[in-house]
């Protein structure tokens, strides 16, 4: 099996001259005292499964694949094998061991051999590492590394959301390569809402985190995670999932945040929000309070955490439910619908009745506050009498009567509602 290069073909002329020339003598011989073994891998790749060894010189270089050769005559590789297996996919950061055979030449004038014991102080290996080394005979055999494998980790086969529930997030492993750790983003819209770094798992719950009304997504990548995965591996590209929306309705209150120790932890969260130094949201019993670094707490006003409003009294107590402010009534959620005490906006469904709480649309009025009266939405006329409640079916308004769809509240106009005929301002006529 062991290839004999021009070392054979220089002892086969040598062997020649004796023949043809009288004796001369004997050349000195002569110690080899190091050894150099270069290695070169190209187009070995992430997945790939080792190749055939390639024996060759400097100048005949292999186009692709494993090749060694040395730069000298004093010695020739005869030999090489993987002791890796070859029937293993490489994984990045691998590095696939083999053992090379190396025979002692001679020119004109020198025998070359190999002395007792080699080390890695007197065997370099360019393009890869050195293990060990021992005599076969006449043979240096030494065992190597070649220098690891890089590539870029493949990308999550697919993200998508379970079918069950809201938020839970799901991602099945690369079939390529993969670290088993990732790189998960949350967006609503353009804004980044959660990210998580180097987690290990296919699967996530964002909930806790979809705490406003919008559509979801996320993207998924697989990242390196050891040490030496850093070092040779690269970052995949994002696989990115469907989106999700979530109503208002049905947005989530906070709770399950795994960080929730920092000042503007949503309320309700176990251990609301609570320090070692004691700031931030911090409950006592059912009640719920801010503290500032400096000892003080927010009291008598709107305070602005994470884009929510919250109202807090003379002591300090986060309000719920309805509440009077300043010649205004405003709805703090008690407990669904989003955070805990955050300022309702929008239509908002409160005790069976359904409400609509300024979004912006009337600028005499503060945000948040109840609208009462005639209101427009998306083209569609709405009537909220003087507690804030939409109407329904018929009513009177002014001298006037109107029919108000129930269940959606919308005005009818220009129709017939049982014999009543309804004008083109949905006023009846009479």
């Amino acid at each position: 099996m062991k290839r004999w290069k021009k070392g054979a073909g220089l002892l086969l002329a040598a062997a020649a001259m004796t023949v043809s020339v009288p004796v001369m003598g004997y050349a000195d011989s002569s110690v080899i005292k190091s050894v150099s073994i270069k290695v070169k891998a190209t187009d070995l790749e992430v997945g790939d499964r080792l190749p055939e060894i390639s024996i060759g010189t400097e100048e005949g270089e292999v186009s692709g694949g494993v090749y060694i050769y040395e730069t000298t005559d004093k010695y020739d590789i005869s030999d090489a094998e993987w002791l890796t297996s070859e029937s293993k996919d490489m994984t990045i950061g691998e590095e696939p061991k083999m053992k090379v055979w190396i025979s002692p030449g001679s020119d004109a004038d020198t025998d070359y051999y190999f002395r007792g014991s080699y080390g890695s102080s007197n065997i370099n290996i360019s393009g890869g590492s050195y293990v060990s080394s021992s005599k076969d005979g006449d043979d240096l055999v030494v065992t190597l590394r070649i220098n690891p494998i890089k590539g870029t980790y493949g990308a999550p086969e697919d993200a998508y959301w379970a079918d069950s529930g809201y938020g839970k997030a799901r991602w099945k492993k690369s079939e390529e390569a993969s670290s088993g750790a990732y790189e998960v983003v949350l967006y609503r819209g353009s804004s980044e809402v959660k990210r998580l770094n180097e987690y290990k798992g296919t699967s996530y719950n964002f909930y806790p985190y979809m705490t406003k009304e919008g559509a979801y997504y996320f993207k998924v990548r697989t990242v390196p995670y050891t040490a030496d995965e850093k070092k040779y591996g690269k970052k995949s590209e994002w696989t990115e999932s469907e989106e999700m929306y979530i109503s208002e309705d049905h947005v989530s209150d906070g709770r399950g945040q795994e960080d929730d120790n920092k000042p503007g932890g949503s309320p309700g969260t176990s251990g609301g929000g609570v320090t070692a130094n004691q700031v931030g949201w911090i409950q006592d019993g059912n009640s719920w309070y801010f503290r500032y670094p400096d000892g003080s707490y927010h009291k008598n006003g709107w305070l602005t955490i994470q884009d929510y409003w919250y109202w807090f009294d003379s002591n300090g107590y986060m309000l719920t439910g309805w509440q009077y402010l300043d010649g205004r009534w405003y709805y703090l959620k008690p407990y669904t619908g989003g955070p805990q005490g955050s300022l309702a906006t929008g239509w908002n469904y409160i005790n069976n009745k359904w409400y609509f709480l300024n979004t912006g649309m009337f600028p005499e009025l503060p945000g948040g506050a109840m609208v009462t009266g005639w209101l427009t939405v998306n083209g569609k006329q709405y009537y909220l009498d003087a507690s804030g409640a939409m109407v329904e079916g018929w009513v009177k308004i002014g001298e006037d009567y109107y029919y108000f769809h129930p269940g959606t509240g919308e005005k009818a106009y220009s129709t017939t509602i049982g014999v009543f005929e309804l004008d083109a301002d949905g006023k009846w006529k009479k």
